[in-house]
């Protein structure tokens, strides 16, 4: 028998078999002997393959090594991540600036809220299934340190003031900014907060904080918040947050409970502008000009996200302005809904008669000198962030728990507004690459975090890109790769 190199030698146990091939391979095999009576001796059994030997050690077998490396696969969402770290890098870079002792804890926040409006307990899940675990690594997002650090953010307006005020731009453009109050968003009448937002003559928790965002018009993007815990409802809280932030010149866009002539003589005495929707009800609006079915009788039309939108004003006094918005399209849903409850028994024909000419219209008092196109697109984005931010409901009752009083909610606010600046980077982008008609932001988040990166030993791999996630990335200009 032919002698076995020594490097061979070395590695043949007890238990094994080297067996040579053709061009000196070498392969070992696990064996084993049993008693045949029928021989009277004992016979091998080869048990299995156990490798192929090499002078640098054994090469176990092609499947043993598969199911080695499986083991240390390791698969995590990376699209989305991947893609918010890039297009918001000037955000994360002020984060960082700011709060250098807990830039990463903020910005994985902020974006597991834009991603899954997740509350605090399940950040640790979110966090450590996505790329964001390995972008930034050092975040501890346990739901109490989270808590910790809501409450630190909370307790330091000034440095919040200071960030935003980077959002903000030049505040001598007149109409540069609009103020949207979002009060009635953040009802707490389900006892969400336990702390002291402010107490009746009874003294109890008061179900309300009033909410004020600033959004520049220009760059369609949030610049400021302001966050007043407790009972204060009148207009000085607008003011006052306008000069907060350093802004001189800025429209109110309001809600339809919020038009009153004493509200709109408040504002104007404070030198507000507003924009300021009605309920179809009110008697300031003229809907006689409707009832011919003429549109040679309305002032004019526009396009907006491929509908067209009728419109007539009229002015009443020296400033205000009545604007009525017709979109028919609008008003033929409207009056399917409503005959259908007209065949089921809940409304009648006659209630439907009444209504008809005002089905599809939106009406909005002002003393802004915009075109109607302009005001209707106000009435729009305010319509968008109502959506965005009613969300946040359900988490804010989800976290309740770990708001103990003001300064956590201040904290919580404020990672929510980041969450914002965030999703209109992508309002952005789908607005410049022209796809706002066909996708939002969260259309972008979904497709995205479905590409996902897998880790398989040492190396990590992209997965296959599904057909709608890569249209999508293509239309905008994405590159998905792992560096």
């Amino acid at each position: 028998m032919e002698e076995l190199p020594e490097w061979v030698r070395r590695q043949k146990t007890k238990g094994t078999e080297v067996r040579r091939m053709a061009g000196g391979v070498y392969y070992l095999y696990k064996v084993s002997s049993v008693w045949d009576p029928a021989k009277g001796r004992a016979r091998k059994i080869t048990e299995r393959y156990l490798g192929k030997l090499t002078p640098h050690g054994l090469v176990g077998p092609k499947h043993d090594r598969m199911l080695e490396m499986l083991k240390e696969v390791s698969v995590k969402e990376f699209g989305a991540s991947s893609f918010m770290i890039e297009l918001c890098s000037d955000v994360i870079e002020l984060v960082r600036r700011y709060y250098p002792e807990a830039w990463e804890e903020m910005i994985v926040l902020s974006m597991i809220r834009l991603f899954h409006s997740s509350p605090l307990k399940n950040v640790v899940h979110h966090y450590g299934s996505s790329h964001l675990s390995d972008a930034f690594p050092e975040a501890n997002v346990s739901p109490r340190s989270l808590s910790t650090l809501l409450s630190s953010i909370g307790m330091r307006r000034e440095r919040a003031v200071a960030f935003m005020k980077n959002f903000i731009g030049g505040k001598h453009h007149e109409h540069e900014h609009a103020v949207i109050d979002l009060t009635h968003i953040f009802s707490l009448s389900e006892g969400v907060i336990t702390a002291t937002l402010g107490h009746n003559a009874d003294g109890d928790h008061l179900p309300q904080v009033n909410f004020i965002l600033i959004l520049s018009l220009d760059k369609m993007r949030p610049s400021f918040f302001r966050l007043v815990p407790g009972s204060i409802g009148d207009v000085s809280i607008i003011a006052a947050t306008l000069r907060e932030a350093g802004i001189e010149s800025a429209v109110l866009i309001g809600d339809k409970g919020f038009y009153s002539s004493r509200n709109a003589s408040f504002l104007e005495e404070g030198k507000l502008r507003y924009v300021l929707p009605l309920k179809r009800s009110s008697s300031l609006i003229d809907y006689s000009v409707l009832r011919s079915g003429n549109k040679r009788e309305l002032d004019g039309y526009f396009l907006f996200e491929r509908r067209v939108v009728w419109y007539s004003e009229r002015k009443i006094g020296d400033a205000r302005r009545v604007i009525l918005f017709l979109d028919d399209e609008l008003g033929a849903e409207e009056q399917k809904d409503f005959i259908s409850h007209v065949d089921d028994g809940k409304l009648t024909i006659r209630e439907y008669y009444r209504r008809q000419f005002s089905m599809g219209t939106i009406a909005v008092i002002t003393n802004c000198e915009f075109k109607p196109r302009r005001v209707f697109e106000l009435l729009k984005s305010r319509v968008n962030i109502e959506q965005l931010f009613d969300t946040l409901k359900n988490t804010l009752h989800s976290d309740r728990s770990y708001m103990r009083d003001d300064a956590h909610l201040q904290g919580w606010m404020f990672i929510n507004f980041i969450s914002l600046l965030m999703y209109y980077r992508v309002y952005e982008l789908l607005l410049r690459k022209e796809l706002l008609d066909r996708h939002t932001p969260k259309d972008v988040v979904l497709h995205l975090s479905r590409v996902y990166k897998l880790r398989v030993g040492d190396r990590w791999f992209l997965s296959e890109v599904p057909k709608a996630s890569r249209v999508l990335a293509q239309r905008l200009g994405i590159e998905l790769h792992i560096t």
